[in-house]
């Protein structure tokens, strides 16, 4: 199997950050982008390095006519490259008025609550997403912008839980050489250009601005993160000190009132499988009093004496 620098990169990267093992069933998310595409295309050959089981979960989102379309055209490009394809249809923009959360949001939660079901379901160990540096940086960015501690200066970890990020490596720029050089197809989502959206506020207006200060400003945001990814493994082995494992519908956290519970808290979410509350969402669950309850995420959280029970 003979790989370009493109793939060599990503394939450095997984192996360096220990992402994926072999034999590992790996669900990758794809939409249809360039970014989503390149991933399929770059793990269908490193699959055959690792001896990985693929398979591809696409969200209809029903945002524009032309849904269904993308959906059509990943559907086909599975069926070329032989590898399994789900879907589910959801409307996003239905269900954000009726949890009164943003698009953004809506369309994360649903796109996240659709592949960790689908994981579940086939018993595969991964999902696999194509976010790349670009998105890093934007993230990064972000998080200062609203609010953030040392663990969310991380912005996207190349592995938490069963989230995969093999493609953070890469940068945007070599991602449009890589589908260009190849002549691999694509399709585009006009809500990307969209300045209605935050992230794309900062992709088109505040981005190319720091990009005058330094065109390499995303490599200079991707040292941070590794920086802050060797702080993330230190809240891995505290999990694993402060939480026990009741059975496998339940944890119990101890709680030292110090900065690494929310951290802790946010980490067994993802024992779960399920996307982990915002930093407001854990500070109020924190801040409960003894006997207190909360529901998020599909989980119950009950508050005792010095500890936290996270259930199913």
């Amino acid at each position: 199997m003979v790989l370009q620098d493109f793939e060599k990169k990503i394939f450095k990267f997984i192996k360096d950050y220990k992402i994926f093992n072999k034999y590992d069933k790996i669900l990758l998310g794809v939409s249809g982008g360039k970014d989503s595409i390149s991933l399929l295309n770059c793990m269908s050959k490193l699959s055959y390095i690792y001896e990985l089981e693929l398979s591809v979960a696409h969200l209809n989102h029903g945002m524009r006519e032309e849904a269904g379309r993308d959906e059509d055209f990943v559907r086909q490009i599975c069926k070329k490259l032989n590898v399994p394809f789900f879907v589910e249809k959801k409307e996003v923009f239905k269900y954000a008025s009726e949890k009164k959360v943003g698009v953004e949001v809506a369309g994360r939660d649903l796109r996240y609550d659709f592949f960790f079901r689908t994981l579940k379901e086939l018993n595969y160990d991964k999902i696999a997403t194509a976010h790349h540096m670009d998105d890093l940086a934007e993230t990064i960015i972000y998080r200062i912008i609203r609010g953030t501690g040392i663990y969310g200066l991380a912005g996207m970890v190349p592995l938490e839980g069963v989230l995969a990020k093999p493609m953070l490596c890469v940068s945007l720029e070599e991602i449009e050489n890589y589908v260009t050089i190849n002549n691999i197809p694509y399709v585009e989502d006009k809500y990307n250009y969209s300045l209605d959206y935050s992230r794309n506020k900062i992709r088109f207006e505040i981005s190319p601005k720091m990009k005058e200060i330094n065109p390499s400003y995303q490599k200079s945001f991707f040292r941070l993160a590794t920086t802050v990814w060797e702080y993330r493994d230190e809240i891995e082995k505290m999990f694993n000190e402060r939480v026990c494992k009741i059975d496998e519908n339940s944890y119990k956290i101890r709680l030292e009132n110090d900065f690494f519970d929310s951290e802790v808290l946010r980490l067994t979410f993802l024992k779960f499988q399920k996307y982990p509350p915002n930093m407001e969402e854990t500070k109020k669950v924190l801040l409960m009093k003894n006997g207190g309850y909360r529901r998020l995420k599909g989980l119950e959280v009950v508050k005792e004496k010095g500890f936290l029970i996270v259930k199913q």
